[in-house]
């Protein structure tokens, strides 16, 4: 699409159970951050804790259940239990894993800021304006389990910025309002220098974010955008001839399956079945990711409460 990913900072090492957190700028960050990870980590090891309506969504939903992404309800009781779960099967699979969350819950814009430096004014805390101040009861909850399970290697902090067109929503791409460059500066940490305790683990990432606002604050500080950088030294993201192979691979095999759909009654009767299934899953359950949770508990002596 001709966007370029700059990044800065430290690599990410896909040989690590580590937690990614990330300011939230709009709601098209995940996507180009596919961009970022495809350098550092194998895409099916990194799981979004993402919103429960996500799920919903025609096709890609329907895939983020089958990569075993993590959908909160904005219940925490039920949000922390089923992240206790899922933390748990991943260490009884004993393989590395990312979790990336967006402590901030919601992405910046007028509204969100708003009600962010409402909060912050009755707390005693400083207002920003290039960042939301972070939620930190699931990112706490997050590291204390990982310690618990002993698989917390890193926690990776990325910083997201635009220093040129912005992208609000997917409109944005579709009308070609396509971002020129998309910075990202990554700072690791590793898993025992973070705090233990509950309060001093939501301290640390309020520090974190401080840290963000005034670099960010920098960032669009710089008139010309030509010269905006997170850090002073950047490298420029090269695409790989597996991309390449793999956009080729899934658009031949996109339009494969929509002929044997509309031109074939076996293909589309497997596609009527198929849809209807990930209905009725989404529906009558939590989504498949919940349903392969309930699946393996039932059969398996692992005790959940861990």
């Amino acid at each position: 699409m001709g966007c370029r990913i700059c990044l800065s900072g430290d690599e990410i090492d896909p040989a690590e159970s580590a937690i990614i957190i990330m300011n939230h700028r709009n709601r098209l960050d995940w996507f180009f951050l596919w961009a970022a990870l495809l350098h550092g980590c194998p895409a099916h090891r990194c799981k979004f804790v993402l919103k429960s309506y996500v799920r919903w969504i025609p096709g890609i939903g329907w895939g983020l259940q089958m990569a075993g992404f993590l959908f909160l309800h904005r219940n925490w009781k039920k949000d922390q239990e089923f992240l206790r779960r899922s933390l748990n099967y991943f260490k009884k699979l004993d393989e590395n894993y990312l979790i990336l969350i967006f402590p901030e819950g919601n992405h910046l814009f007028a509204a969100t800021k708003k009600k962010s430096n409402a909060f912050a004014k009755k707390a005693g805390l400083p207002g920003y304006d290039y960042v939301l101040h972070p939620r930190t009861t699931g990112f706490t909850f997050l590291v204390q389990q990982m310690q618990k399970n002993s698989r917390l290697d890193a926690v990776y902090d990325l910083t997201i910025a635009y220093p040129k067109t912005l992208p609000i929503n997917e409109l944005d791409i579709l009308s070609g309002k396509i971002p020129e460059e998309v910075h990202f500066n990554i700072s690791r940490y590793e898993g025992d220098t973070l705090p233990r305790d509950e309060e001093g683990i939501k301290t640390w990432c309020e520090q974190r974010w401080a840290e963000k606002e005034t670099s960010l604050k920098k960032f669009y500080s710089e008139k010309n955008p030509n010269l905006r950088r997170l850090s002073s030294k950047v490298r420029f993201a090269r695409p790989w001839n597996a991309m390449f192979l793999a956009i080729a691979s899934w658009t031949g095999i996109t339009v494969f399956t929509t002929y044997l759909t509309f031109f074939t009654t076996c293909g589309f009767y497997y596609t009527c079945f198929s849809i209807s299934g990930f209905v009725l899953v989404s529906y009558f359950t939590y989504g498949i990711q919940n349903f392969e949770l309930d699946l393996f508990y039932k059969y398996d002596c692992l005790d959940v409460s861990q």
